[in-house]
């Protein structure tokens, strides 16, 4: 894709984009299985891989999850095209801008700024703080603050739009993993097995650290990880971001 968030209704590659996913929906049993031994690597297992997979998909065809933040913009379209169940999560904007000062993540504005029907629509409210933000960049604290508040406004619209998705804060699957994961199981019609329980709980224990050595998944201690933007931003950083997104925080938290 040309840019970040992408928001592909109004975009050129639009048809392009829906006969990728048409493709990858629709793909067939010798499909799937040469696509997992082609990303698994050739090597002298290819031909018992490439078997086991394509007896799967024709004994238990398996279901896709595609797990895209990056789509978020692109939501409404991707499940009024292709009728996917989807599965929304917020974060509060506090962690959102901690997680994104410890990756170091800048964000280019001009990525949403050139998609003119997107600014003019759906982000409109924010238009004039983006132009702002595309002619001088605020810091890191700055443009977190800004981005959390396009995502979740984005969020709080597609909460009115369509009430059949799973709205998920990461704050309760952190605090209680265990009985989030069964609430997204049962929303997917999906048996959430022994095995699949006893990952959750290895995969989210406080014996885990708190702490990611790097931006690859991994396991975290789930309930401390709740706090860890105390320590990465400081109290001024924390006091900018609540004033600048505190009015729509307030829709989604408490307190």
């Amino acid at each position: 894709l040309e840019r970040w968030f992408y928001y592909a209704p109004a975009s050129a590659q639009k048809e392009t984009i829906q006969a990728s996913f048409n493709r990858l929906l629709n793909s067939s049993p010798f499909h799937v299985a040469l696509q997992v031994c082609t990303r698994a690597g050739i090597d002298v297992k290819t031909p018992l891989r490439f078997g086991k997979y394509f007896l799967q998909q024709i004994v238990s065809p398996q279901r896709l999850l595609i797990k895209d933040p990056i789509a978020l913009l692109s939501a409404g379209w991707l499940y009024e095209q292709f009728g996917f169940q989807v599965i929304c999560m917020i974060r509060n904007p506090l962690a959102f801008a901690g997680s994104l000062k410890k990756a170091g993540w800048q964000f280019d504005f001009r990525d949403l700024m050139a998609q003119e029907m997107l600014m003019r629509t759906k982000l409109a409210p924010y238009y004039d703080e983006v132009a702002a933000f595309c002619r001088k960049p605020g810091d890191i604290i700055d443009q977190a603050a800004l981005l959390w508040n396009l995502l979740h406004f984005t969020i709080l619209d597609y909460q009115k739009t369509y009430p059949s998705w799973l709205f998920v804060k990461y704050e309760s699957l952190a605090s209680d993993s265990l009985l989030g994961f069964r609430k997204i199981f049962d929303y997917l019609g999906l048996a959430i097995a022994d095995n699949i329980q006893e990952r959750i709980k290895a995969f989210t224990s406080e014996e885990n650290p708190v702490e990611a050595q790097t931006t690859h998944y991994q396991p975290r201690n789930a309930r401390a990880s709740l706090h860890t933007w105390r320590e990465r931003l400081t109290s001024e950083e924390a006091g900018r971001i609540i004033a600048q997104t505190g009015d729509l925080a307030r829709k989604f938290y408490d307190d």
